[in-house]
């Protein structure tokens, strides 16, 4: 039979087995995590990882290789009677603001010219355009005007005869220059009219400049649009330098040196007017209607000659 003392001892050793074996099993569990901590330290590794990547793929400025810009355009229209400025459409980007004049195709060889003439001695254009694309153009149609390029012309076309004036302008930023285009109307009568727009800036009211203009009738103009109506410069004025009447061709040019602006038809000066509103700017075509319904003018070349 079992003594008092050893009923203590054989206790004491099950107790001692006991918390033995709750000792074991706390040790091997991991202490309470900080979870606040825990997700700091997260976010903050993450963030070092993503500079660090983003560091690796940004190049530093000597290694960037900007692209040239590529030419492009702006357009504008207004009535005869001074309607505002139509904004150029979704697809008409800005020009650069200091692009490169260049010759856009090889001009042909010059013949030889009267030393009238207002090429004379300028050698070949530093601009020249022959449509075999429009690639120089915000080429467009609207509810009053259509400029497209076809079989090697920009094909103008005034829809009504309602004194619409439609442009539309090309990139380069120049000041001092002979401008020509070769000419060639459909049907046409009175003072239906085309040209050329020139010295354009940009307001705050759209493009404001000169419009230098020829009538099937044989009179030209010079107008100054200021963003809400025409300044008469030079009233219609006939010359029989122009030819007059439908289907005739004339080589329309104008030169601006300074203030002075001095016009041509067919290689000789028909007139001279002097403003000094605007001394640089964009240069464009122009066609607008006055008596014929789908008024249609071809050009078939348009250059320029900087003068220093």
């Amino acid at each position: 039979m079992p003594t008092k003392k050893t009923f203590l001892v054989t206790v004491y050793l099950i107790a001692g087995i006991v918390l033995a074996a709750c000792n074991l099993s706390a040790s091997t569990e991991p202490p309470p995590v900080d979870q606040s901590a825990a997700q700091t330290a997260a976010a903050e590794t993450i963030i070092a990882q993503l500079t660090e990547v983003a560091e690796t793929l940004v190049p530093s400025e000597t290694a960037v290789s900007p692209e040239e810009p590529t030419p492009t355009a702006v357009i504008a229209a207004a009535t005869e009677t001074g309607a505002p400025t139509s904004p150029p459409p979704a697809t008409a980007t800005e020009p650069p603001a200091t692009p490169t004049v260049t010759v856009t195709s090889t001009p042909p060889p010059t013949p030889t010219l009267n030393p009238d003439d207002p090429k004379a001695g300028l050698g070949n254009p530093d601009f020249n355009d022959d449509f075999n694309s429009g690639e120089n153009w915000p080429l467009y149609t609207d509810d009053h005007v259509a400029f497209e390029v076809k079989d090697s012309n920009l094909l103008m076309t005034a829809f009504n005869p309602d004194k619409y004036n439609g442009w539309m302008l090309t990139w380069p930023v120049i000041s001092d220059y002979y401008l020509e285009m070769n000419t060639k109307t459909q049907q046409c009568s009175g003072k239906d009219t085309y040209g050329n727009m020139i010295r354009a800036v940009k307001t705050d009211q759209g493009y404001i400049g000169y419009l230098f203009n020829v009538s099937c009738d044989g009179h030209y103009s010079l107008r100054r649009w200021n963003g809400e109506q025409y300044v008469s410069l030079v009233a219609w004025t006939p010359s029989d330098q122009i030819n007059s009447g439908s289907n005739q061709t004339n080589r329309v040019g104008i030169r601006v040196v300074g203030n002075q602006f001095t016009f041509y038809a067919n290689g000789k000066q028909i007139g001279q007017f002097q403003d000094d509103t605007h001394n640089e700017g964009r240069f464009g075509v122009v066609i607008g209607s006055a008596n014929t319904s789908d008024f249609k003018t071809q050009v078939d070349e348009i250059a320029i000659w900087n003068i220093p």
